[in-house]
């Protein structure tokens, strides 16, 4: 495993706001760049502002310093790991999420493995830790959950994660006591100082969450028994050091979670829950610890589920939810804040505003401010000063330029579904017999929205029409708009695609003999899907780590039970059962029915969907005679979290695309 850090990084930048340097805007270093600015936070005492800003191919942690903004700024470099978020711990210590891939000799062979871990970064020794390690004999993958800064409780951070842990079994056969080794999702405390950890709270087998109070002390244990199919809720009574049983709810293994515990309400022994609860949308709900039971809905919005919790670790609880309509929205639980992200609204015109970071005392805040025609911008905003600045924008060789713009783009299918979907456009383009590029999403259970994206953008940076459909099985829209993908992979979830590209060409919209289809992860199989089941609608394909063969996908996910997993199977079907349904819509079974060139990119170091999958396509499409490509990307992981890979990206698919659709 590589050192995820480099030495101290300093004097990296002298003032807030980044430059770039100068390229041709349609340029994919400047698309497939990772962010200037990732994220910005503020410390608790509301002094210092830490960004997390990408130079090139490095990644840093700067701090500077509110009071003093001639100085420059200090920090830590992260080295050779992709940073994904940053939160404050005390004005001293930053918690950086970090993630690193590489290819490790293991007991099935060399794979992949991705390994994602917390580090605590000290602002005065410019200094960073690493929390947790790897079990003996184990590659941990899960950095663990933060729960709680324990703000009574200097220098220490709180932390649920999974290790392993002996535990004793009777054996009903023998009626003996077997001890073996299971993974147990438990509670530790981290020094700040160095990273060491310490268990705080042991779980037990089917422990998968945990509920504390501000001083971290938990309160709510919640296990979920896989062989019951319940959802337990454990409490510890007044002056009790053991949790005990308080309510149990059914939830079949199929279905994944439908309540989910987010924390201490205000109302004394209350929770705060998502759930759907007899709705088609989830919801903020109360719950009752003495009762047992679900109370008053808190926030519920009639078109839009409930799509990210906003999590405070000094209050160890939610403090507000987000919703996506076409943008993301923030609903507080705090009315004064509601009432100040209204005015945010006010003071930025054009943009979708969110609170991200507060000072303790409230009185300094960050506000994200994200737009449709360009990248989104971090700005601080003083309460006591009434002043709103911007700290800097995400982009900075893009900001202000608007090169492309996206706009709703939503149709009836021809089975009632109301489809939501985007297009993303040059700008003043005309949008008449344009070339176009259809992007589905990855997930599947994942959903586009109007805001900025590099990869869409790019593409329209280059004259080319993209549209971004929110297929039936999306998130976003709704208990029964996702459960309609079910077991519709490559059939009506595909056909929503298709009907899209369909409606765009009878509204004049789109040149009917210049379209390609592009995406990645199931955004990858629903662009070979294309090329397969609809080898006329498509002069080219590209998928970038994409799935070819269903059954294979089943059967890996299984692998671990040792049986089929009732959730995929739910999704996508039975390998077993419904193995010849599956094989039909598996792009690498039938690659014989492949009409226009296939691209096939996929990241080698990708954890998620083996390389395997592409390759298998590539092999089937030159058996079957097919034109096609195939490119290996280098210490590619599966989301190209790194700029390389997203640039190589860009680049080969760009220059396919180009020579199949291109004028």
């Amino acid at each position: 495993m590589k050192r995820f850090f480099a030495a101290v990084a300093v004097s990296f930048f002298g003032v807030f706001v980044v430059t770039g340097a100068s390229a041709q805007k349609t340029d994919p270093t400047l698309y497939g760049a990772l962010p200037n600015v990732t994220e910005a936070q503020i410390s608790p005492d509301g002094q210092t502002v830490a960004l997390l800003q990408n130079i090139g191919a490095a990644s840093a942690v700067l701090f500077y310093d509110l009071n003093n903004k001639g100085a420059e700024p200090v920090g830590v470099g992260v080295g050779e790991a992709n940073a994904h978020g940053i939160e404050w711990a005390d004005n001293d210590h930053l918690l950086l999420l970090v993630s690193q891939s590489s290819r490790e000799v293991t007991s099935g062979g060399i794979k992949a493995v991705q390994f994602r871990r917390w580090v605590t970064v000290s602002k005065s020794k410019a200094k960073a830790s690493v929390i947790f390690g790897n079990e003996p004999g184990t590659f941990m993958s899960s950095a663990g959950s933060l729960i709680s800064v324990m703000p009574g409780d200097p220098n220490k951070a709180l932390f649920a994660r999974y290790t392993k842990q002996g535990r004793v079994r009777s054996n009903s056969r023998t009626g003996r006591l077997n001890r073996d080794v299971g993974w147990i999702y438990s509670l530790f405390t981290a020094n700040l100082n160095n990273g060491n950890t310490k268990l705080y709270e042991g779980g037990e087998e089917y422990t998968r969450g945990w509920i504390v109070n501000e001083a971290g002390e938990p309160v709510a244990r919640i296990d979920y028994d896989d062989r019951q199919e319940l959802r337990k809720i454990y409490t510890k009574a007044e002056g009790s050091s053991r949790f005990s049983l308080l309510t149990s709810f059914e939830e079949a293994r199929s279905d994944g979670v439908t309540i989910s515990f987010l924390g201490l309400a205000t109302k004394p022994n209350t929770l705060l829950a998502t759930t759907f609860g007899g709705r088609d949308k989830r919801s903020l709900v109360e719950f009752d610890l003495v009762t047992g039971e679900v109370g008053d809905t808190l926030f519920s919005n009639s078109s839009y589920d409930i799509s990210r919790i906003v999590y405070d670790p000094r209050k160890a609880t939610a403090t507000g939810v987000r919703y996506v309509d076409d943008l993301p929205r923030t609903y507080h639980l705090d009315e004064a804040d509601r009432s100040l992200q209204a005015s945010l609204a006010k003071a930025l015109p054009g943009a979708a505003p969110m609170i991200v970071s507060k000072s303790a005392d409230g009185t300094r805040m960050i506000v994200e401010a994200i737009y449709t025609d360009h990248p989104k911008q971090f700005f601080l905003f003083d309460q006591t000063a009434r002043s709103l600045n911007m700290l800097s924008p995400s982009y900075t060789a893009l900001d202000g330029k608007v090169i492309a713009a996206k706009e709703k783009y939503d149709y009836v299918s021809s089975d009632g579904l109301q489809i939501g979907g985007y297009l993303t456009a040059p700008a003043d383009a005309a949008k008449q017999s344009m070339p176009l590029i259809v992007l589905p999403h990855g997930g599947p259970w994942a959903r586009d929205d109007q805001s900025f994206e590099w990869w869409s953008f790019f593409y329209a940076a280059r004259g080319y029409l993209v549209y971004q459909p929110n297929f039936r099985g999306s998130d976003g829209y709704g208990f029964d708009f996702r459960a309609a993908g079910n077991g519709e992979w490559g059939r009506k979830m595909q056909d929503d695609i298709t009907e899209g590209v369909q409606k765009l060409i009878t509204d004049g919209i789109a040149d009917p003999r210049r379209i390609c289809i592009a995406g990645g992860s199931y955004g990858g199989y629903a662009a070979l899907a294309g090329a397969t089941l609809t080898p006329d609608l498509y002069a080219c394909a590209v998928s970038v780590n994409g799935l070819s063969n269903l059954p294979q996908l089943l059967g890996r996910n299984s692998q671990a039970a040792g049986l089929e997993d009732e959730y995929w199977v739910k999704r996508i079907g039975s390998r077993f059962k419904d193995g010849d349904a599956l094989s039909a819509v598996s792009p690498a079974k039938i690659a014989a029915q492949a009409g226009p060139p296939i691209l096939l990119i996929h990241g080698r170091d990708d954890v998620v969907v083996p390389i395997e999958q592409s390759k298998q396509m590539r092999n089937a499409l030159k058996s079957a005679g097919k034109a096609h490509e195939y490119v290996e990307l280098e210490g590619g992981d599966h989301g190209l979290s790194d700029a390389a890979t997203r640039i190589e990206m860009l680049r080969t698919s760009i220059d396919f695309i180009d020579r199949h659709i291109g004028e």
